[in-house]
């Protein structure tokens, strides 16, 4: 067997129960919000060309580093039962990314490594008389955007930048969790 990964994964009450009876954790896609959506196309589009046995089905969302902390808010809604699932799952499985980083992605942002990228690219899009707004990226400012966004990926590059790191956060995406790989289940009340 390869490399492996350690990942925690909060979800649901019900989440978990469906897992138990079927023996897999996996998502449908369905509560991802409308505003979203292209980001989470996106990121399935990469995983794709990452990861050589991603079919391109919805995300199940888990965290790499840190081990959730069940003290926080805002895993689940207040009050909504829930569990960390702590999981074991071959590392070829799981596309890892910055957390803080795929902001960019979400909000449509380009991903500069320095303050002196980031101008330059404001001074760019200025000098085309375009604003940063993504919906009115010609063909050739969006690809470079999206292009700007694979940073997500390359942690050791936004560590080391001193505009962008240090990575705090790590996320991690994949297909399905199996309930032979879980190790560990804690139940928790949302705050």
């Amino acid at each position: 067997m390869g490399q492996t990964m350690r990942l925690w994964t909060i979800q649901t009450i019900e989440a978990w129960e469906r897992c138990r009876s079927t023996g897999v954790l996996a998502a449908d896609g369905r509560r991802v919000p409308f505003y979203y959506r292209d980001a989470y196309r996106w990121l399935r589009q990469q995983a794709k060309s990452r990861l050589a046995d991603y079919s391109g089905r919805p995300f199940v969302w888990a965290w790499s580093h840190p081990k959730p902390d069940l003290r926080c808010v805002a895993h689940l809604p207040k009050g909504q039962q829930g569990v960390r699932i702590e999981f074991i799952v071959p590392a070829d499985r799981i596309l890892c990314s910055d957390f803080d980083a795929w902001h960019c992605v979400l909000n449509q942002g380009y991903l500069a490594l320095s303050e002196e990228e980031d101008d330059a690219w404001d001074r760019s899009l200025k000098a085309h008389g375009l604003e940063w707004q993504w919906q009115f990226l010609p063909p050739v400012e969006r690809r470079e955007m999206e292009k700007s966004w694979e940073r997500i990926f390359d942690l050791e590059a936004l560590n080391a930048s001193s505009w962008t790191g240090p990575v705090t956060h790590i996320q991690a995406v994949l297909e399905r969790v199996f309930l032979q790989e879980v190790v560990r289940v804690d139940h928790f009340v949302a705050r």
